[in-house]
């Protein structure tokens, strides 16, 4: 008998002691398609994930089956000076834009082994770590060419706002930006 996915909230301390499988349900994710590899991203997001952990607004959801991680979902709060909303293709107004303390939890990112796909998991993830938050709306990016990945968020009511050019460094060169009021806080 299989043992039952459980889903749980982390700590950033939690989050450093499963970095190697979190990079590893990472890398086994985003490094097909419609994803782009980058060359150098392990080291890169080791660096990323690194600078989140120590953010005292880190917050993380992990799915274990047993002693596998086979699920994770983490983000912190944009700061009034973060760059998020930076480099839209069509203005976006500034209501949508403006950002003060507390205002908005950015998903950076969220992963779900494909051996547990479709059962649930994901989503039990994505409530567990936004049901956590005292943010008034949550945020996140996605690929445009990532269309099943869209849908299950539009699916859960994440709205497009704009499409943002990304940095030459990054997957892609533009990203659909999403957000999501956080009912019980808005």
């Amino acid at each position: 008998m299989t043992p039952a996915v459980t889903v749980s909230l982390g700590t950033a301390t939690m989050a450093r002691q499963l970095f190697e499988p979190i990079y590893r349900l990472y890398y086994e994710t985003f490094s097909k398609p419609p994803y782009q590899w980058p060359e150098g991203e392990e080291e890169q997001y080791r660096r990323r994930f690194e600078r989140l952990v120590a953010d005292p607004t880190f917050g993380i959801a992990v799915a274990q089956c047993g002693d596998e991680l086979v699920g994770f979902a983490y983000g912190y709060t944009l700061r009034p000076d973060t760059k998020w909303w930076e480099g839209f293709v069509t203005p976006v107004p500034p209501e949508v834009t403006t950002e003060w303390e507390g205002r908005t939890f950015a998903l950076i990112d969220f992963a779900v082994d494909e051996s547990v796909r479709g059962k649930g998991v994901g989503r039990r993830l994505h409530d567990t770590l936004l049901g956590s938050r005292h943010e008034e709306r949550a945020t996140l990016a996605v690929e445009p060419q990532a269309h099943e990945a869209r849908g299950i968020y539009e699916h859960w009511g994440w709205q497009v706002v704009g499409r943002l050019r990304g940095p030459a460094t990054d997957f892609a060169p533009e990203f659909d930006i999403m957000v999501l009021p956080l009912s019980s806080k808005a």
